[in-house]
C-alpha cells in the first residue's frame, strides 16, 4: 500500500532540493507546480483562463504566459493571487489525485509550494514541512530569484506564516545546514514511515 506524503514548505526553504533528495532515495514524487506549469502553456485550459481574468498583457509575443510579470503582478495584488490561485488549483488537483491514483510505490511524496493555502491537508496521510528561519528564507529568495528585500517579503506575506504551517505539519525537518545533513533528515525520515 502506497503512502502519501505531502510535502510543503516557506518559500526558498529548501523544499524542491528535498523533493530531488527523496525522488534519489527511491519516492515517486508528483511535482504540483510542474503540473502547473504544463497546464499554463499555451492553449491549455488554464492559459485559457489566466488570459480571460488578467488579460493579454501578461503574455508575450509568442502567446506563453509571462510568469515573471504575472507573479510581480500577483503577488502585489492579493486579490489577484487569489484568483490565480482559483484558476489553477482545481485542475492540477484534478491530475494529482489522478497521478495519486495510478502510483505503486511504496512512497509517493506530492510536493504542493502552497499546499495548507490550498487546503490539500485531507489528501495525504502525512505532511512534511521543510523549514528555515525566516532572514535565512528571505535571503535565499532575494538570492534566487534577484529581488528586492521588499519584493521578497511581499512574496514571503503571500503565503501563510512558516510559524502556522509549523502547527498543521505532521512532521518539520529544519533545513539550516548542507545538503548532506538534510539528505541524512529525510532518510531518517523514511525509516519512520516506509
Amino acid at each position: 500500500m502506497t503512502f502519501y506524503l505531502g510535502l510543503t514548505g516557506g518559500i526558498a526553504t529548501g523544499k524542491s532540493t528535498a523533493s530531488r533528495l527523496l525522488r534519489e532515495m527511491g519516492c515517486q514524487v508528483i511535482d504540483s507546480d510542474l503540473i502547473a506549469h504544463q497546464q499554463a502553456e499555451v492553449g491549455q485550459v488554464s492559459w485559457q483562463k489566466i488570459l480571460k481574468e488578467f488579460g493579454a498583457e501578461f503574455f508575450n509575443s509568442d502567446h506563453s504566459l509571462n510568469r515573471q510579470a504575472l507573479g510581480k503582478y500577483v503577488f502585489a495584488n492579493p486579490e489577484a493571487l487569489a484568483k490565480l490561485s482559483k484558476i489553477t488549483q482545481g485542475e492540477v488537483l484534478k491530475e494529482v489525485q489522478k497521478q495519486m491514483k495510478e502510483s505503486t510505490a511504496k512512497v509517493c511524496v506530492i510536493d504542493v509550494p502552497l499546499l495548507f493555502e490550498a487546503g490539500w491537508q485531507e489528501y495525504f496521510d502525512a505532511i512534511l514541512l521543510i523549514a528555515a528561519p525566516e532572514e535565512t528564507e528571505l535571503a535565499r529568495l532575494m538570492k534566487r530569484d534577484s529581488l528586492s528585500r521588499q519584493e521578497a517579503e511581499q512574496r514571503m506575506r503571500a503565503q501563510l506564516p512558516l510559524a502556522e504551517k509549523r502547527l498543521l505539519a505532521s512532521y518539520v525537518l529544519e533545513n539550516t545546514g548542507t545538503i548532506e545533513e538534510l539528505r541524512d533528515k529525510l532518510s531518517r525520515l523514511l525509516k519512520t514511515i516506509a
